[in-house]
């Protein structure tokens, strides 16, 4: 009588997940204000990169963005200094800062001057509204 036998050997392993909402990893959150007159100072503008960085692969063609001066001068903390490497000479390397807009920091200034000038328009209108009812066109905007 021949009689098989398996045996699997595993090794078992537990993981707990836990949530945390983002609020209590976050100290200090106060609301964005005075939004639509920092989004004003901004310039956007286009632009192609110069001769690249030696080591470094920059993006050709037309690029859409913001100068890191302009956006210093207005939000500080959207511009941010990456450092890269590069080759200069037989085991050397030397390091280019280069300041750069983080686009992903503007996303909620952007958000906050859109609610700022929907909430100047839905002014106006009520303003228009009123106007209208009561025949005064005369009032100056």
């Amino acid at each position: 009588m021949l009689v098989s036998a398996f045996c699997a050997l595993s090794t078992v392993s537990l993981a707990q997940t836990t949530k945390v909402a983002d609020a209590e990893l976050k100290t200090n959150v106060t609301p964005i204000t005075s939004a639509l007159s920092a989004v004003n100072q901004l310039n956007p503008v286009t632009y192609q990169y110069t001769a690249p960085i030696q080591g470094v692969k920059m993006p050709t063609g037309t690029q859409y963005g913001f100068l890191s001066g302009n956006v210093q001068s207005v939000l500080p903390g959207v511009v941010k200094t990456q450092s890269y490497l590069y080759p200069a000479g037989k085991n050397t390397q030397r390091s280019v800062d280069v300041q750069t807009v983080d686009m992903q920091s503007l996303v909620p200034v952007l958000l906050g001057a859109i609610k700022e000038q929907q909430a100047q328009i839905d002014a106006l209108k009520a303003e228009v509204q009123s106007l209208r009812k009561t025949g005064n066109t005369t009032t100056a905007l």
